[in-house]
C-alpha cells in the first residue's frame, strides 16, 4: 500500500492518480479520502528490474548528465586535448551515446570521426551543460566532481592546472567535502600545489586517491570509467562460512550473478542475516562487480557511501567483492 507522498514516484501525486507508467496487477482504493495504490507483484520492483528503471529514470538522467559534464571539464582542464585523453574521451562518449542518448557525446564522437575534435568544442559543450545544472544540489555537485576526477585521471597523469581545478571546485562547492574520499582528494591536491609543481610522486598519490572514489582509470583498464566501483578496502570472509551464523550481511551494486538473490540465499544457508540497509550492526557488505544503475551517485549509492564513512571511523563493516564471495562459496561446495 503506497501513500500519496510515497506514490509520487509511481505517478501518484496530490492524492490522485495522475499517471501510471508501470504495469502492475493491483487496484486503487480510497481510505479516508486518500487514494493509495496497492501493489501485489512487488517483484516488478526488484533490483535491476524495468519497473525500477522507470521510477529512477529522471534521477539517473540527471546523475549521468552531471557526471559527464564533470568528465568533460576534467578532460579540458589542462588547457588542451592531451594525446592520452583522446581514447578515454571517445570511449566515454560512446558509452553515453549508447546508454544515455547524450547529444553532446554523439557530437564529440562525430567530430572525432571526421578529425574535427578540438579543445574549444569541449569547452563550448561544458559552458552549455553548466547552465542546466543546479549548483545548489549537493548530489549533482558530487557527481560532477566525480566526473571531473575521472576526466583528469584518465591518462594516469595529473598536471598542475588539473589539481588546481580540484581545489577550486571544492571551494566553490563545499558540499563535496562531506564525502570522506572526495575530501581526501582535495587535501592531497592542496598539499601538492604548495610548491607550485606536481611531481610524479604527487601525481601518483592523487590518481590513487581518485581510484578510491571512482575506480580504476582508463589508463589502467582500457575501459570507460562509467559503471565501475570505487577501490574499497577489501577484507576477507571467514574461511569456514559457518562462522557467519548470526552475522549481518548487506549486498549492494550490480552483480554478475543474476538475480543476486541467489548469492543472498546461499549465505542465508549459513544462517547469515541478509539486511537491506547499513547500520552499526552490519558485519559485511558485499559489493557487486559493477556500479548499480540506480545508485544515487555514478560510482556509489547510499549503502556504499555510508559503509565507507563508517569504515573510515571504526574499520567496519568489512568489504567483500563479488569475486571473493563466489570463490568462497565455490570452495565450500567442493
Amino acid at each position: 500500500m503506497w501513500a500519496a507522498d510515497q506514490g509520487e514516484r509511481l505517478g501518484l501525486c496530490d492524492n490522485r492518480v495522475v499517471h501510471a507508467e508501470l504495469d502492475f496487477n493491483g487496484y486503487y482504493a480510497s481510505i479516508e479520502g486518500i487514494l493509495v495504490y496497492r501493489v501485489f507483484i512487488m517483484s516488478e520492483l526488484e533490483h535491476g528490474g524495468k519497473a525500477l528503471a522507470s521510477i529512477h529514470r529522471k534521477a539517473n538522467d540527471k546523475k549521468f548528465f552531471c557526471y559527464f559534464t564533470g568528465f568533460l571539464e576534467g578532460i579540458a582542464a589542462s588547457g588542451d586535448l592531451e594525446p592520452g585523453e583522446i581514447s578515454p574521451l571517445v570511449d566515454q562518449c560512446l558509452e553515453f551515446a549508447a546508454n544515455v542518448s547524450d547529444t553532446d557525446a554523439i557530437d564529440i564522437v562525430q567530430d572525432f570521426e571526421i578529425d574535427l575534435l578540438e579543445h574549444e568544442s569541449i569547452v563550448n559543450a561544458i559552458e552549455y551543460r553548466s547552465q542546466e545544472i543546479d549548483n545548489a544540489c549537493d548530489k549533482s555537485s558530487l557527481n560532477r566532481f566525480m566526473g571531473y576526477c575521472a576526466g583528469i585521471a584518465c591518462d594516469d597523469l595529473i598536471k598542475f592546472r588539473e589539481a588546481q581545478g580540484i581545489v577550486e571546485y571544492a571551494e566553490q562547492n563545499p558540499a563535496v567535502l562531506a564525502d570522506p574520499l572526495a575530501k581526501s582528494i582535495v587535501y592531497i591536491c592542496r598539499d601538492a600545489l604548495i610548491d607550485g609543481v606536481i611531481d610524479q610522486g604527487e601525481s601518483t598519490d592523487i590518481c590513487e586517491a581518485i581510484t578510491r572514489l571512482v575506480g580504476d582509470s582508463y589508463a589502467d583498464t582500457g575501459l570507460s570509467s562509467l559503471g565501475g566501483v570505487p577501490a574499497f578496502p577489501e577484507g576477507a570472509l571467514p574461511h569456514d562460512l559457518s562462522a557467519l551464523d548470526g552475522m549481518t550481511v548487506v549486498f549492494t551494486g550490480n552483480f554478475e550473478a543474476k538475480p543476486r538473490r541467489i548469492l543472498e540465499d546461499q549465505l542465508a544457508e549459513f544462517n547469515a542475516s541478509i539486511a537491506r540497509t547499513i547500520t552499526k550492526k552490519t558485519d559485511f557488505i558485499i559489493v557487486g562487480s559493477e556500479a548499480a544503475r540506480d545508485w544515487v551517485f555514478t560510482h556509489k549509492g547510499n549503502k556504499l557511501s555510508k559503509a565507507l564513512e563508517m569504515y573510515h571511523k571504526a574499520q567496519r563493516p568489512i568489504f567483500i567483492s563479488e569475486a571473493q564471495l563466489k570463490k568462497t562459496l565455490l570452495r565450500e561446495r567442493e
